[in-house]
C-alpha cells in the first residue's frame, strides 16, 4: 500500500512538471511524449502521450546501432584489402593497377588511436558551421598513408596503371539526410573535407582558410572577406564546379566577423570513390610510390578487377577497431554517415544482396525486432540516421529495456552521450543534479521558417538510461515536436534544455 501511495505521489510530481512545461507560451502549440520505464520491475513508471508517433530524429540511431550490435556483433571488424592487378617484378614495378576493395569501414580516418579506440569531438566535424565544431587532431589520411607505407615496404616503387577504389559493396548514390554526406562503402575522413575559416587582420581583408586534408580532388577559391565586429557571418560555399578530369573547384564567399574565432565548415565530397582514389594516389606518391596513370573519372568495372582478389595479390591490409568502438562514435556525436551506412552493410554483408542492400538490411532489422518480441509495425524507419523516422516513446523504452538484457548492452550504454558531460549532451543541463548521471541519445530535426525569420524544430528527442537518485534503474524516452523558436542554434539548444530538464526531474523524483 505504501509503495502504491509513493508511486502516485511520484507520478503526480512528474505530471505537474510536464504540465507546467507544456503551459509555457513557447510550447503551447508543441507536442510532448514522455515515458519513464522501471527496468527492475518491468513496468511503466510515468507516461504522457507515450503511445503516439513522434519525429524520432537521431534517436533512431538507438534502433540502428542496437540492430548492428545484434546482427554483426560488438566484436565485428572491417577488413580492407588493397590488391595489385598485375605482377610485380624484381625492380619494384607493378604492371597493372592498385585496387582498394572498399569493405564498408566507416573509419578510414584519423579517429583511430594507438590503443585501438576511436576518438571523437563533442561537436563532430561533419556538422560544420558551429563555433563548437572540431575535427579529431591528426592526419585525416592516416589509414591511406599506412596502406602506402605497407606497399612501399614491399619494395614497390612504380605502378604502371592507376589507383582504383572498388565501391561495389553497395551503391554510392545517396546522401544522408542530415548533413548531405555521401553514403558509400568507402569513407575517408567521413567523406568530408574540413575547411576552417577565420578573420583576417582587419575588416576588408580576405578571410583565412585552412583545408584538411589537402588533395588535388578539390581546390578552394577564397572570395570571402573579413567583416566588422559584431557583423553577420555569411560565409558559404555556393559555387562547386567540376572540371574535365573530375576534380572540383569550390568558391568560398561571404563575410566573416573580425571578432569571431575560426569556425570549421564541412565540405561533403560529391564522390567518395574519387576522393579516396585521388587521396590514395597522393599518399602513395608521398611514400615514394609513383603511380603512372591518374584515376579514371568513370567508376571501375567491378567484375574486371575481381579476378585480382587473391591472397597472393594483397599488398596492404587494414583491420578496423571493433564495431563497438564505431557504435560509440556514432552515438556520442550522432554521426549520420556511420548510422546511414548500417542498413546497407546488413544487406550487403549478411544478406549478400547486390541489387538493393538497404531494403535487404531493413528486412533483417524487421526480423530482428520480431525475434525480440516486438511488432515491427510499431516503428516507422526509412534510414539509419533518423532523417525520416517516427517512433512511440512507449515502444522505445521497451526496446531499451530489451537491450539492457542483452550481452551487448554495455557497448551501447558506454556509447551514449552523458548529460552535461560529453557528446551531443556536453552543453545540456550543465551543473544540474542529473548531470553525469543520465546516458541518452539526442535527436534533432528542423528547418528555417523564412516567412517569420525563425527556426522550426519539427522533432527533438532524448532517450536512454539513468539510475535515479533513489537508485531505480530507468529507461526513458522524451519527444518534443513542432517548436517554433529563434535562429537554429538557439532553438535546438533551448529544446534540448527542455528535454534535459524533464530528464533531470525524472532523476530527482523517481
Amino acid at each position: 500500500m505504501i509503495h502504491v501511495i509513493l508511486s502516485v505521489i511520484v507520478q503526480s510530481k512528474i505530471a505537474a512538471h510536464v504540465a507546467a512545461i507544456l503551459n509555457r507560451p513557447a510550447l503551447r502549440a508543441s507536442q510532448l511524449g514522455v515515458a519513464f520505464y522501471d527496468l527492475d520491475r518491468g513496468r511503466m513508471l510515468y507516461a504522457h502521450d507515450a503511445g503516439k508517433y513522434y519525429v524520432a530524429a537521431s534517436t533512431t540511431k538507438l534502433l540502428t546501432e542496437g540492430t548492428s550490435l545484434a546482427l554483426l556483433g560488438p566484436g565485428y571488424r572491417f577488413t580492407t584489402n588493397v590488391y595489385r592487378t598485375g605482377p610485380a617484378d624484381a625492380s619494384g614495378v607493378v604492371h597493372g593497377d592498385i585496387v582498394l576493395r572498399a569493405a564498408g569501414d566507416p573509419d578510414l580516418s584519423n579517429r583511430i588511436q594507438p590503443d585501438g579506440t576511436l576518438a571523437f569531438e563533442n561537436e563532430d566535424h561533419a556538422y560544420g558551421g558551429s563555433p563548437d565544431t572540431k575535427a579529431v587532431p591528426g592526419d585525416p589520411l592516416a589509414v591511406l598513408r599506412d596502406f602506402a607505407r605497407q606497399i612501399a615496404g614491399r619494395g614497390i616503387k612504380t605502378v604502371t596503371g592507376r589507383v582504383i577504389v572498388d565501391d561495389s559493396l553497395f551503391p554510392d548514390s545517396t546522401q544522408e539526410g542530415g548533413t548531405g554526406t555521401n553514403v558509400a562503402p568507402v569513407a575517408v575522413n567521413d567523406n568530408v573535407v574540413d575547411v576552417t575559416v577565420g578573420p583576417g587582420i582587419k575588416p576588408g581583408d580576405p578571410v583565412t582558410v585552412a583545408v584538411s586534408p589537402v588533395t588535388p580532388y578539390v581546390a578552394f577559391i577564397n572570395s570571402a572577406t573579413t567583416g566588422a565586429a559584431h557583423s553577420a557571418n555569411t560565409v558559404s560555399m555556393p559555387a562547386d564546379v567540376e572540371d574535365s578530369a573530375g576534380n572540383r573547384r569550390v568558391t568560398i564567399s561571404g563575410s566573416f566577423p573580425i571578432d569571431s574565432r575560426p569556425i570549421l565548415y564541412a565540405y561533403p565530397v560529391p564522390s567518395a570513390r574519387r576522393f579516396a582514389e585521388i587521396a590514395f594516389t597522393q599518399a602513395l606518391g608521398d611514400a615514394g610510390v609513383r603511380v603512372q596513370q591518374p584515376p579514371s573519372v568513370t567508376a571501375p568495372d567491378a567484375a574486371a578487377v575481381a579476378s585480382a582478389y587473391k591472397p597472393e595479390n594483397v599488398v596492404a591490409t587494414h583491420v578496423s577497431p571493433p564495431l563497438s568502438e564505431d557504435v560509440k562514435v556514432t552515438l556520442k556525436v550522432s554521426d549520420n554517415l556511420h548510422a546511414a551506412m548500417m542498413p546497407y552493410l546488413w544487406g550487403a554483408l549478411l544478406a549478400h544482396d547486390k541489387v538493393d542492400p538497404q531494403a535487404a538490411g531493413f528486412k533483417l532489422e524487421n526480423q530482428f525486432l520480431s525475434r525480440a518480441g516486438f511488432n515491427p509495425l510499431e516503428f516507422a524507419q526509412n534510414d539509419g540516421e533518423g532523417a525520416n523516422a517516427f517512433f512511440r516513446p512507449s515502444q522505445i523504452v521497451r526496446f531499451l529495456a530489451y537491450v539492457a538484457r542483452q550481452i551487448y548492452y554495455s557497448d551501447l550504454y558506454r556509447g551514449l552521450p552523458v548529460l552535461g558531460v560529453d557528446g551531443t549532451l556536453f552543453n545540456i543541463q550543465n551543473g544540474a543534479p542529473a548531470a553525469g548521471k543520465v546516458h541518452a541519445k539526442t535527436g534533432t530535426n528542423g528547418a528555417g521558417d523564412m516567412l517569420n525569420s525563425r527556426f522550426f524544430v519539427s522533432g527533438k528527442g532524448l532517450a536512454g538510461y539513468m539510475t535515479t537518485r533513489a537508485g531505480r534503474h530507468v529507461a526513458f524516452c522524451l519527444y518534443l515536436n513542432n517548436f517554433a523558436g529563434p535562429p537554429s542554434e538557439d532553438a535546438m539548444h533551448s529544446t534540448g534544455e527542455v528535454l534535459g530538464e524533464i530528464a533531470n526531474d525524472g532523476y530527482l523524483d523517481l
